[in-house]
């Protein structure tokens, strides 16, 4: 029997041959994409906001001149002092999103301990100003919003996502292999 002309048509036609080894593929992705779906921890974060100005120091440049703020709040030394507790409050970031004002995120294994981590920071950031700067009178400390919940990481959504990403992929590999067969057999 002659061999296929390597068309696009022709392809196709091999790949519905193959139907059998590209649901295979697709089942092992599935269940690739399950395991590390329902593997993943669940963790949760939480977002509070807090703006910090000084009229003196803001004088419309390009560049804020709260960079060093954002190492003020994240320094666990500091955050420790103006707590007065020897608890590490880990697992938080700060980010400065318009300027002068800053969003933590805290993300823990329970929803309380991020909103707890994220209230912390916001609500002694006066006192991460008064440790920090000889000026800090200056320093004006409006919280924004407390973190009042936290949002898990991981959801069905997400879950759901993760699942069919792989069952793709895998889809995709096998749909590569039938190719790879079919250009090695095919008439050039």
């Amino acid at each position: 029997m002659a061999n296929a002309k390597f068309t696009l048509k022709n392809y196709f036609k091999e790949l519905k041959k193959a139907w059998l080894l590209l649901v295979i593929f697709a089942i092992i992705g599935a269940g690739a994409g399950a395991f590390y779906s329902f593997k993943k921890p669940v963790l949760y974060t939480a977002n509070a906001k807090v703006l910090i100005n000084n009229s003196k120091i803001d004088n419309g440049a390009a560049m804020s001149p709260y960079a060093q703020i954002t190492e003020l709040l994240t320094s666990q030394n500091i955050v420790k002092n103006a707590t007065g507790s020897d608890e590490s409050l880990s697992g938080y970031q700060v980010a400065e999103s318009p300027r002068g004002v800053f969003t933590i995120t805290a993300t823990a294994s329970d929803a309380d301990q991020a909103k707890k981590v994220a209230n912390t920071v916001v609500e002694n950031a006066s006192s991460i100003m008064s440790i920090a700067f000889d000026d800090a009178e200056d320093y004006r400390v409006t919280i924004i919003n407390y973190a009042e919940d936290a949002a898990p990481t991981v959801t069905a959504k997400t879950r759901i996502i993760s699942i069919v990403i792989a069952a793709a992929a895998m889809l995709v590999l096998a749909a590569v292999v039938v190719f790879i067969k079919f250009d090695y057999r095919s008439e050039k």
